[in-house]
């Protein structure tokens, strides 16, 4: 990595830590309680002379501790490099906090509507700072580390083991929470944990995949003080010029598949639709049922949504077994694009590729009648049901395409051309693809 690229990653990272650590001290002046990791210091910080700050340091040296003691001597240097890094972000990070506690000293919320808008405020703030750090890529905060390493030496879902993270870190707060007011004569009472640490831990995480795309100026702006790349193994292998790719993204009943195969066969290129499941269970590791059952799908459950998935690492690191699926999938269709002509139907192709040149992006759409009417008499399913199943399978792949890319499925800028297969039929759309693969390749 170049010089110029790193200072400007570390400059991102700082200034979202100071973000993130601006989001904590809001939710914590909030008085609803505090994130689930902070929820350890806050308390502690309530009942000693010490500063919330000075706590989260010190909560992180002894997670450093743990880390450790998970890798035991199988810790190679480069994790433990990775692992001492955090000694100085975790100071940074504690003097962040006491400077945003201290400025934010002077406000006392008046009633409760006004603590749910700071609260609230600082979610977003800490979501904002967390999506700096993501795009940063240089430094994991110690809690995530720690989740990330637990992970992989229990074998279990990221998800799972955030979980119980989290919560060990409240009930750890709670206890302590009672022991001090215990000791010191008031009884069985609980400070620091409240109805905000709930909120916290569930809504800062979407809020992650809300205000992710809105970094694609910084990402940019990192990237430009990036070496020039050398030439790739792609415009190598094809004398300069880069393979043609059509990437097509279609609504289910639609006839995209029918529509790229045809295009493909008249074009003289390959077609990759469910071919790719084997080569991303190849990629992955993963069987080919779990690919096929979960590779243009995210799960409804708002649990999952809230709280399963892996928002603050990079995905390229997440241990979520989507994520891990999305990143096989986009690796074997990079590589793809690399080696030979083709086309390449669903799995987010157009945002995969969107920066490479010699593509073009389609997506197909229908009016629902005609997907149902498709549906029923060339996919033969049943008519009583195919209305339901049209929309149930459509609106999985928008929200999976959502939820990867930050962009809306159907919206016509992130392609160069939209047909409607109910106005236009195949054997159209064919010719006109041709066309206008014809001209980009005139242009390559």
């Amino acid at each position: 990595m170049k010089n110029k690229e790193l200072l400007r990653r570390y400059v991102v990272f700082t200034v979202s830590l100071f973000v993130a650590s601006f989001g904590v001290s809001c939710i914590t002046r909030a008085t609803l309680g505090t994130s689930p990791i902070s929820s350890i210091p806050y308390v502690l910080s309530l009942n000693t002379s010490l500063t919330m700050g000075t706590f989260t340091f010190l909560l992180n040296a002894s997670l450093m501790l743990v880390q450790f003691a998970m890798l035991g001597r199988s810790c190679t240097r480069k994790q433990f490099a990775e692992i001492m890094l955090q000694m100085p972000v975790s100071a940074f990070f504690g003097l962040f906090i006491d400077i945003t506690m201290y400025w934010l000293s002077f406000y006392e919320p008046s009633n409760y509507a006004f603590c749910i808008i700071e609260l609230l405020a600082g979610c977003f703030f800490l979501a904002a700072g967390v999506c700096g750090e993501v795009v940063a890529d240089v430094v994991m905060l110690s809690g995530e580390l720690t989740v990330q390493i637990a992970s992989r030496k229990l074998h279990k879902d990221f998800g799972r083991v955030k979980m119980l993270f989290d919560v060990s870190l409240v009930v750890i707060a709670c206890v302590m929470s009672a022991a001090f007011s215990i000791a010191g004569g008031h009884g069985i009472s609980i400070d620091g944990v409240r109805e905000g640490t709930v909120v916290g831990a569930l809504l800062v995480g979407p809020l992650v995949r809300f205000v992710r795309p809105l970094y694609g100026p910084v990402e940019r702006w990192i990237k430009s003080g990036a070496a020039s790349p050398s030439p790739t193994a792609e415009t190598a292998a094809s004398g300069g010029s880069m393979p043609l790719v059509i990437t097509i993204a279609r609504e289910y009943g639609s006839g995209g598949r029918a529509i790229g195969k045809q295009i493909a066969r008249h074009l003289g290129i390959e077609f990759y639709d469910r071919e790719l499941i084997a080569m991303a269970a190849e990629e992955s590791g993963m069987t080919e049922d779990f690919v096929s059952r979960n590779e243009q799908h995210v799960a409804n459950s708002l649990l999952f949504e809230l709280i399963m998935q892996d928002y603050e690492a990079p995905i390229e690191k997440s241990l979520s077994s989507a994520d891990a699926l999305f990143v096989s999938q986009s690796k074997v269709i990079r590589r793809l694009a690399a080696t030979r002509p083709c086309v390449v139907v669903g799995r987010c192709a157009n945002f995969i590729l969107k920066d490479r040149p010699n593509c073009l992006h389609l997506f197909v759409t229908a009016s629902l009648e005609g997907e149902v009417r498709r549906s029923t008499d060339e996919y033969h399913l049943d008519a009583s049901d195919a209305r339901e199943q049209v929309q149930r399978i459509n609106k999985a792949r928008e929200n999976h395409y959502r939820h990867y890319t930050g962009w809306e499925w159907r919206d016509a800028s992130h392609y160069d051309v939209t047909f409607n297969s109910d106005v236009v039929n195949a054997d159209e759309i064919c010719r006109i693809v041709e066309s206008m693969a014809g001209k980009l390749q005139a242009q390559a």
